[in-house]
């Protein structure tokens, strides 16, 4: 009798858990098909942890996960499911593209193409294919620019952070928001006629007709925001064009004089360009910094402007840097800062009490013109004299020592994680405390800049 009994109680019971799951796999299913998969997951692991052999568990676990961002650990599901749900290979391609793994995503994508024979979605992935194909031709070689400054602003107020040296020539705005830009003598510039990039140049007083630059550089749909360096040969533009990343991109051309014409554009690549717009690179090499302007993450009529280091020579990022930090760089998630450089005045050979006076005189006007700070989209302080609020200015001194510390951090990080690339693994383990140490020091220092740079502006209205 009792064993009787015994039994009948464990049929009720697993009658019971059957039912309950039935439900709970019911619930689930209908909250993933509602689209609330942040909902779905946990009730899908739990399901998944009772039953790990499903691949319907398996494959809607890895896609809760893919669409709450957690791109990693959706992935060796999905790689479970592939025999399965040839969808596994499409969202395998969507993770990857998410984490810019460009290489890994296009396999994704074309297995997907040949695993699913016809799909609506073809369309879709051949798009996201020449996507990954252009990032892979650049993120092996991305600029490692250091930043200085960025400020937001009004597309139509764009030229109001860029204040340029006269040696740098002049920029214009017209009403439609096409550049102009002036060499330095003014007997040149560029400008967008149309669709199409024209150079004129003044003989006395005099503007000779105006030229179309050639199918080298008049290569896209549209090209604009021009500036020449002061060789006279490198021309900075943007175009929008096929083979670009996406909307405006920035490229380069050099005049050759012996042939008259000029080479074919470049694309300069990560990070000055995306799949936003990016635009009006300018190298103002007499102040030793440049610009550009990017909508990336922006919203609206709005777009940002990155002051930087301007270089002799670019840098770039070595390739022992993990996949993760690379793409980080590429999209300017992560960069270098760097602090504006002093423009120092050649000093004079002989020294009287005269010369002693006035050199003092420069340096200290040379201090003050090193000054640059951007209280909103319409006034820019470039001297300390320009400060109306005495703590402002008070405050701006230790905003500016901050700056320089945080160069100086970023520096050691740099030569930090180089050398942790380069050492053994026994050797690593006495190298990550320093580089931890620095990277706590780096944050601090950049919310002590951020808190400081909101205060100095509060104070300045």
């Amino acid at each position: 009798m009792k064993i009787f009994t015994k039994s009948i109680l464990v049929c009720l019971f697993i009658l019971i858990a059957g039912t309950m799951t039935a439900q709970t796999a019911k619930q689930a299913n209908q909250l993933f098909e509602a689209g609330k998969y942040a909902e779905a997951l946990p009730i899908y692991e739990k399901l998944h942890n009772g039953n790990p052999n499903s691949m319907l568990y398996t494959y809607r676990v890895a896609r809760c996960l893919q669409e709450a961002g957690r791109y990693a650990e959706a992935l060796p599901l999905f790689e479970k499911t592939e025999k399965k749900y040839t969808l596994s290979y499409f969202y395998e391609g969507e993770c990857f593209q998410a984490m810019w793994k460009p290489d890994d995503a296009i396999a994704a994508y074309r297995m997907y193409i040949i695993e699913s024979m016809s799909s609506d979605r073809t369309e879709y992935v051949q798009e996201q294919i020449a996507i990954a194909e252009k990032r892979s031709r650049y993120i092996h070689r991305v600029t490692d620019v250091k930043i200085i400054d960025s400020i937001y602003i009004s597309k139509s107020n764009l030229l109001r952070a860029y204040p340029l040296s006269k040696e740098a020539g002049t920029l214009t705005q017209s009403a439609d928001g096409s550049i102009t830009y002036t060499n330095q003598r003014g007997d040149k510039r560029f400008f967008t006629q149309g669709t199409a990039l024209q150079q004129q140049s003044r003989l006395l007083s005099e503007w000779e007709t105006a030229e179309n630059l050639p199918a080298s550089v008049n290569r896209g749909s549209k090209q604009d925001y021009p500036f020449c360096m002061s060789d006279g040969t490198t021309l900075y533009f943007a175009s929008q064009s096929e083979d670009g990343m996406g909307g405006w991109d920035i490229y380069m051309t050099r005049f050759n004089p012996s042939t008259n014409t000029y080479a074919a554009a470049e694309n300069i690549g990560f990070p000055f360009n995306s799949e936003g717009n990016d635009y009006l690179y300018v190298i103002d090499e007499q102040m030793g910094v440049g610009y550009f302007a990017t909508d990336r993450n922006c919203t609206g009529d709005q777009v940002c402007v990155y002051t930087f280091l301007a270089e002799e020579k670019p840098s770039y990022l070595p390739m022992s840097m993990s996949g993760d930090q690379l793409a980080a760089f590429a999209q300017l998630k992560q960069y270098h800062r760097a602090e504006r450089p002093v423009v120092e005045l050649p000093e004079e050979e002989e020294e009287t009490p005269q010369t002693v006076a006035a050199t003092a005189k420069a340096k200290k006007k040379a201090t003050e013109s090193s000054v640059f700070f951007i209280v909103d989209d319409k006034t820019v302080y470039t001297k300390l004299k320009d400060f109306q609020n005495a703590d402002a200015k008070k405050l701006y001194k230790q905003y500016a020592g901050w700056q320089k510390e945080l160069t100086d951090t970023n520096t050691k990080l740099v030569e930090r994680r180089k050398a942790y690339f380069e050492a053994s693994s026994k050797k690593r383990l006495t190298m990550t405390k320093p580089i931890l140490e620095l990277e706590k020091k780096r944050s601090e220092l950049q919310a002590n800049i951020d808190k400081a740079a909101k205060k100095i502006r509060k104070l300045e209205k």
